[in-house]
């Protein structure tokens, strides 16, 4: 699967952490977790994949926040009648507070 790197700044603005997502397993071991963090320049609600080996991140919610080495990367699940679902997954190496 293509990754892409992009562009933080031009992309997102100021990143806020808004809280721990889901886990992500694979073969029932968790590989990565999903934080939630909110995009000045997308002014959504984005969920960022960082791996486990990132660590736990814990910190307040509307903590300025930064990804480092941000990708994104086309993703798609079949549907049970015959159809897909596209969308576009965002990972990071990790997420550290601003400035760190």
């Amino acid at each position: 699967m293509n990754e892409y790197l992009i562009p933080k700044v031009s992309t997102f603005g100021k990143l806020l952490f808004q809280g721990k997502g889901e886990e992500v397993r694979t073969n029932r071991r968790v590989t990565a977790v999903k934080y939630n963090v909110i995009s000045e320049k997308q002014k959504d609600l984005l969920e960022v994949q960082i791996p486990v080996i990132a660590g736990s991140k814990t910190f307040d919610p509307d903590t300025e926040v930064e990804l480092v080495e941000p990708k994104l990367e086309p993703a798609g699940q079949a549907t049970s009648d015959n159809r897909a679902i596209s969308y576009w997954r965002l990972s990071a190496k990790d997420i550290v507070k601003k400035g760190e």
